[in-house]
């Protein structure tokens, strides 16, 4: 690749990171997990593409940026590819409801044709890498649902 051969020509020490799916406070709504919070605590309507048997994993943002701190700080995965992520999957469906319920909404959940140009039915990175540095349970999906939900309630009153 391009910064290995800089690397091996230069000796600068380089990692790249893979970002998976991150969420969080001040996401914009154009992701799934900030699209449906949004909605949800305005007791909207959440629409989902196809039956919402495609799968994705999340991983809160704290947890992307306590990983990249460490790796940094520490000098870890240098001259490596890293994938940053999660590896526990759940349906899209799955996660409406979720939401859904932990929010105690009062949105209806409403089914779209799928997409034209498609969908990706399942999308897990490898994060084995990853687990080897940080060998921390990431924060849960229910518990990160709590954390956005609470902060755009903040700041909307």
């Amino acid at each position: 690749s391009f910064m290995r051969t800089f690397h091996d020509h230069h000796q600068l020490d380089f990692t790249i990171m893979r970002f998976f799916n991150t969420y969080g406070p001040r996401q914009k709504n154009d992701f799934v997990i900030s699209k449906f919070i949004e909605l949800a605590l305005q007791n909207k309507d959440i629409t989902i593409y196809g039956d919402g048997s495609q799968t994705r994993s999340f991983l809160h943002v704290d947890d992307n940026i306590e990983f990249t701190i460490k790796i940094l700080k520490n000098k870890k995965l240098l001259n490596d590819v890293v994938n940053v992520g999660s590896d526990i999957e759940i349906k899209i469906i799955d996660l409406a409801n979720m939401i859904i319920e932990n929010l105690l909404s009062k949105s209806k959940i409403i089914f779209l044709p799928p997409l034209k140009e498609g969908d990706m039915t399942r999308r897990k990175p490898d994060i084995s890498k990853m687990k080897e540095v940080y060998q921390k349970e990431i924060i849960s999906l229910e518990e990160g649902i709590e954390l956005v939900a609470s902060a755009n309630k903040s700041e909307n009153t």
